[in-house]
C-alpha cells in the first residue's frame, strides 16, 4: 500500500530546479580552442584558500569522496573510456559539483554531481578537476545528490526504483510528496516502486531485456511462485503485456467474460446485487451475510496492484500518497 504521511507545506520542486541551481553557479566553459590551456590550468592551479561557494576551483582528485548516494550499480566501461579520451584531449568542460565534508571525514570534499566525469578524469590521469563548491547542510547535500541521480536518463528501471525509495525513506515523504518535489507524476513513482516487489530473478530478466517495464508491473502484484512461472513463460514465449495479463487473471481463476458463480443457497436478490457490483467495478464482488441480522461484508477481489488502483479509482477514491 502507498505510504501515508502528513502533507508538507509549500515544498519547492527541487527536481526541475536542480540544473538551474548548479548552472547558476558555474561559469561558462572556455571555447574548445582554449581547452588545452584550461586543462593545464586545472592541473597546475592549487586550490584557492578562500574557497568561495559557487565559484569554480581546482581540487585534487584524492581530496574528493565519491557520491555515497549514487544509485547506479554499473558503469559502462566503453563509455567511460570514451569520456576519458575526450578529457585527455579537451579537459573537463563541465565542472563537478562538490560540498565540504564535516570534521573527521577521510577527505575534505564529497561529490554531489559528476560521478562519470570523476571516474573518467581518474582514468585520464588528471591530478585535479574543476569543481563548483556548494555550501550545503547535510540534508541539502543528501537531497541534491539524490535528485541529481534520480534525474539521470541512463538509470535502469531497478536503479531508478531504488533511488525513488531511498529518497522517500530518507525524507519521510509519501509518493505524492516525492512526486511534487521531483516534478514527477505520482503514478510514475508508484509504478517504479512496484518493481522492487519482483524477485531477484525477475529483476535480472528485466535488466537483461527479456521483460519490459509493462511485464514487470503485471508480475509485481503476484505471489512469488506464480511470478517466477509467468515471468519465465513470458520471456521464453515473447508474450505481450496483454497476454501476460490474461495469464495472470486465468491463474487467479478469473474470467472477464464470465459472471460470478452463484454460491449454494445464496438468496437470488444477493446474487443479482453481486452481479451488478461486479459489472460496476470490473471484478468479482461477493456479498457475505454476517451472523447478526442486517450485517455482512462486501468483498472485492483484485489481481495485482494495477488492478487495485483501477478499482479504487472506479469507486471514486483518490490515491494521493
Amino acid at each position: 500500500m502507498a505510504k501515508q504521511g502528513k502533507s508538507l507545506p509549500s515544498k519547492p520542486r527541487l527536481g526541475r530546479g536542480l540544473s538551474s541551481l548548479i548552472n547558476n553557479s558555474v561559469q561558462t566553459a572556455p571555447p574548445v580552442e582554449e581547452q588545452g590551456e584550461a586543462r593545464e590550468a586545472y592541473r597546475a592551479e592549487p586550490p584557492a584558500e578562500s574557497k568561495p561557494a559557487g565559484r569554480p576551483l581546482s581540487i585534487p582528485l584524492k581530496d574528493i569522496s565519491p557520491n555515497p548516494y549514487q544509485p547506479r550499480r554499473k558503469f559502462n566501461a566503453e563509455h567511460l573510456a570514451e569520456l576519458a579520451d575526450s578529457i585527455r584531449q579537451q579537459g573537463v568542460l563541465q565542472p563537478l559539483v562538490v560540498a565540504e565534508c564535516g570534521d573527521g571525514e577521510a577527505r575534505p570534499y564529497v561529490l554531489i554531481a559528476g560521478e562519470r566525469r570523476l571516474r573518467a578524469a581518474e582514468m585520464a590521469g588528471l591530478d585535479a578537476v574543476p569543481c563548483v563548491l556548494k555550501e550545503a547542510s547535510r540534508r541539502q547535500m543528501l537531497e541534491w545528490a539524490l535528485i541529481e541521480n534520480i534525474q539521470r536518463e541512463d538509470l535502469n528501471p531497478v536503479e531508478r526504483a531504488q533511488a525513488y525509495q531511498d529518497y522517500m525513506d530518507r525524507f519521510s515523504l509519501t509518493q505524492a510528496e516525492a512526486g511534487e518535489r521531483l516534478g514527477i507524476a505520482r503514478a510514475t513513482i508508484a509504478n517504479h516502486l512496484r518493481i522492487l516487489d519482483l524477485s531477484d530473478e525477475c529483476q535480472q530478466m528485466l535488466l537483461d531485456g527479456l521483460l519490459t517495464f509493462g511485464h514487470a508491473k503485471v508480475l509485481a502484484g503476484l505471489a512469488l511462485p506464480l511470478q517466477l512461472r509467468l515471468a519465465r513463460r513470458a520471456a521464453g514465449e515473447a508474450l505481450s503485456v496483454r497476454q501476460l495479463e490474461q495469464l495472470a487473471q486465468k491463474a487467479h481463476g478469473r474470467r472477464e467474460d464470465a459472471p460470478p458463480r452463484q454460491a449454494p443457497g445464496k438468496a437470488p436478490y444477493l446474487v443479482d446485487v453481486e452481479n451488478q457490483l461486479s459489472q460496476a467495478v470490473g471484478t468479482k464482488v461477493a456479498v457475505v451475510p454476517g451472523r447478526s441480522k442486517n450485517t455482512g461484508r462486501i468483498v472485492i477481489d483484485f489481481y495485482g496492484l494495477d488492478d487495485f488502483d483501477r478499482i479504487v479509482e472506479r469507486l471514486g477514491a483518490r490515491l494521493d500518497s
